[in-house]
């Protein structure tokens, strides 16, 4: 799992200008400024879902998948309170799912999007994903959870690597971030599958849900989807 991701929206690293800031306000140095492929702002932009890969139906969630998100989060809450800034003892009840749910109904008036995934062939709850906006312009920061009966089936990655072509392909994106906390080593590996480049190390960056420990933040950057691992998929 990765860090941030929502349930709800959380804090999130942004980028201005040519520099990366961190949760922490440290500066680091970026390549590209510009968008890359040349879309135009997302700002204005509807939303077209779902998004559809070979495996998931990517769509933001609606209080008729209440009952089988908020059966997951149980399942993976031990994980979730692990990795997530969330995650928080009060965050575990139905209600709060339901109130996560209900702030991102209005996603056609938002330019973040969040997203959940079913599984195309029975419609079954795998993942929770979402572009979130950062306050750069057409800068978003992306993560996951995944129902822990479908860890370890690439569904996170598919997941994640959807949402990243809907952000560079419909959105804009000039810049997508992402990031995991120290110790959580399924996440880098499906952080550098994906093609993110590592800018640097956020010591001490947040306080783990859990039990307290305070944690280091590892920061990504991806500025093109040329990097991403192949992968059909469409929207609208």
């Amino acid at each position: 799992m990765l860090e941030m991701l929502p349930q709800g929206s959380g804090r999130w690293a942004l980028l201005r200008g040519h520099h990366y800031i961190s949760p922490t306000g440290s500066h680091v140095s970026t390549e590209q400024e510009s968008n890359p492929l040349g879309f135009q702002s997302s700002r204005s932009m509807r939303h077209l879902v779902p998004i559809i890969t070979p495996r998931l139906i990517l769509r933001p969630p609606t209080l008729g998948d209440l009952d089988s998100i908020q059966t997951a989060k149980e399942e993976a809450w031990r994980d979730l309170q692990r990795w997530m800034t969330w995650a928080f003892d009060n965050q575990r009840s139905r209600q709060a799912m339901e109130d996560s749910i209900r702030r991102g109904m209005d996603y056609q008036n938002q330019a973040g999007i969040p997203l959940a995934g079913f599984q195309r062939i029975d419609g079954d709850f795998i993942v929770r994903t979402a572009l979130d906006v950062t306050d750069e312009q057409d800068v978003y920061e992306t993560g996951y959870w995944i129902a822990p009966k479908y860890a370890g089936q690439g569904m996170a990655t598919e997941a994640t690597n959807a949402a990243i072509r809907y952000a560079f392909g419909h959105l804009g994106a000039k810049a997508i971030s992402i990031g995991y906390f120290d110790g959580n080593e399924p996440s880098r590996r499906i952080v550098e599958k994906l093609g993110f480049q590592k800018l640097r190390v956020a010591h001490n960056a947040a306080t783990r849900c859990l039990d307290g420990a305070k944690l280091d933040r590892h920061e990504y950057i991806l500025t093109s989807p040329d990097a991403l691992p192949e992968l059909e998929v469409s929207w609208g």
